[in-house]
């Protein structure tokens, strides 16, 4: 898969410390159950500072649901991400007419005469916005997971990713190195 160029998926919230990065752990882990290859799933936000890390809420409720989490730093949205990007997923339908101006404006300055949508709201696709749990407690936290984990298998169907995944292997998996020598009596 390595000379394959993955589909970028990217969450969009305000900041990306919040619902974009538990958006961007779930649907990982949402794509791995249902096997589906060939995306890289990422977070970026409107107003993010880069390399903030997660806020501390969100990754304790990530963890407590049992969620895989890796280092994680925040990224602001940036010319080349409104490029390259298969698809958008905007926590609310104001940061999604907020990138969409955003990408019309990079896209025309590089030329582009028809600018396809890639850019979805999670209301659109599951009919409810996210709200944002900065600065509440815990409990806004869980919910907004809660919201974000529900709405996972809704927002795959939809934007029918099964059929931009990489075809599944029909053979076993090799592994490397030598065979197992079989014990002699």
């Amino acid at each position: 898969m390595s000379n394959v160029k993955l589909k970028k998926i990217v969450f969009i919230c305000t900041g990306n410390t919040c619902r974009s990065p538990m958006a961007e752990y779930l649907l990982k882990q949402a794509l791995k159950a249902q096997k589906l290859k060939g995306f890289k799933v990422v977070s970026a936000g409107i107003h993010a500072k880069k390399g903030e890390e997660m806020n501390s809420k969100s990754a304790q409720v990530l963890t407590e649901n049992s969620v895989k989490i890796g280092k994680f730093s925040a990224k602001p949205v940036t010319d080349k991400l409104l490029k390259e990007a298969f698809l958008f997923i905007c926590m609310t339908e104001r940061h999604k007419d907020y990138l969409m101006d955003l990408r019309w404006n990079v896209l025309r300055k590089e030329g582009e005469e028809e600018i396809e949508n890639n850019i979805f709201s999670f209301y659109e696709l599951t009919g409810q916005d996210v709200p944002d749990p900065y600065g509440l407690d815990i409990r806004h936290y869980h919910a907004v997971y809660k919201q974000l984990e529900g709405g996972m298998y809704a927002l795959i169907e939809k934007l029918n990713l099964p059929s931009h995944a990489l075809p599944s292997e029909k053979t076993g998996v090799k592994k490397r190195g030598r065979p197992k020598k079989e014990k002699t009596e």
